[in-house]
């Protein structure tokens, strides 16, 4: 016997609450808030990010014209050929090079195996660390020198004299900023899955960070490194207070002499930066495409082939 189920309907023909029901399903789906259209163009967003560019740009094409320019010549290199005729500017500038290296080899060296050792055995000290890390931004550049120059003056007297000098106060400088590219990277990485995979099939510690913790985290490596370089490109003060004379230090002395040839190795020093900078993307990009294109399947016929 089939039961029948009479439904109410409203004058319009159409089953009573039907409307409430949508109406209520309609605003659970979108809470209540109106979508923009898909062609629509949002004006502030669009203002705001052209006034920045004006802001941002401005002065590094002022700089440029400054500095590639002479009244009645139009452009010209002789400001920036100037500039380079000093003796001193290649030894500057390769040894602003070699401690930009060996800075950013030394923060390697230092932050690697210590934010590894954080996420994978003291993970709630991670934040601790993090924290304490950010203390180098709020430490002025002469209250370090000072109190690094009392402890090198009892420990190590003749150790300040050498530009190598640097290295330890550039590592201390730059230490927020790779500290956090370093963090982002082996937060992408399940480290606690690779190492467990690692030594089930008898790998030590050391070995699965170097064979595959590192590859897994290039881009963030790199990141580090392009931080380490701009930090040391643009470092003045702890170079200036430790009398060595670096690429900045060289940059301000030919500002007092030579202006344009000063406007001018700024604007091509920004110039290498986002060189390195858009180096270090494509092969980030590179690498990300490498690893997500699949393995080729082996084909039906060549597994017929292998069967006996």
């Amino acid at each position: 016997m089939a039961a029948s189920v009479e439904l109410l309907t409203t004058p319009s023909g159409t089953p009573a609450g039907t409307g409430d029901a949508r109406a209520r399903g309609a605003g659970r789906l979108g809470h209540g808030k109106r979508t923009r259209p898909a062609g629509r163009v949002h004006v502030p967003g669009i203002v705001v990010l052209v006034l920045a560019m004006v802001l941002f740009f401005t002065p590094l094409i002022a700089s440029a014209i400054f500095g590639f320019t002479l009244p009645g010549i139009g452009l010209t290199f002789e400001s920036l050929s100037q500039a380079f005729a000093n003796p001193m500017a290649v030894q500057a500038v390769t040894m602003t090079v070699v401690l930009g290296l060996l800075t950013t080899a030394a923060s390697l060296a230092l932050l690697v195996p210590t934010i590894v050792y954080l996420h994978l055995k003291a993970p709630r000290a991670a934040k601790l660390a993090e924290a304490l890390s950010v203390i180098p931004i709020v430490v002025p550049a002469v209250a370090l020198v000072a109190g690094a120059g009392v402890f090198f003056r009892a420990v190590a007297p003749g150790f300040l004299v050498s530009p190598y000098a640097l290295v330890p106060f550039y590592v201390i400088i730059t230490m927020p900023l790779v500290y956090r590219a370093l963090d982002a990277g082996l937060t992408a990485l399940h480290l606690r899955t690779l190492f467990a995979a690692a030594a089930s099939l008898g790998a030590s510690p050391w070995r699965t960070l170097i064979g595959i913790v590192l590859p897994n985290m290039r881009a963030a490596l790199l990141s580090a490194g392009l931080l380490c370089m701009a930090m040391v490109l643009g470092e003045f003060a702890l170079a200036s207070l430790l009398l060595q004379y670096t690429f900045p230090v060289f940059l301000v002395e030919t500002g007092a002499a030579a202006p344009r040839g000063a406007a001018a190795l700024s604007f091509v020093t920004m110039l290498a930066t986002w060189g390195l900078l858009a180096l270090i993307s494509l092969i980030s990009a590179a690498g990300n495409r490498r690893r997500r294109t699949p393995a080729a399947a082996p084909s039906v016929t060549s597994t017929a082939k292998e069967q006996p």
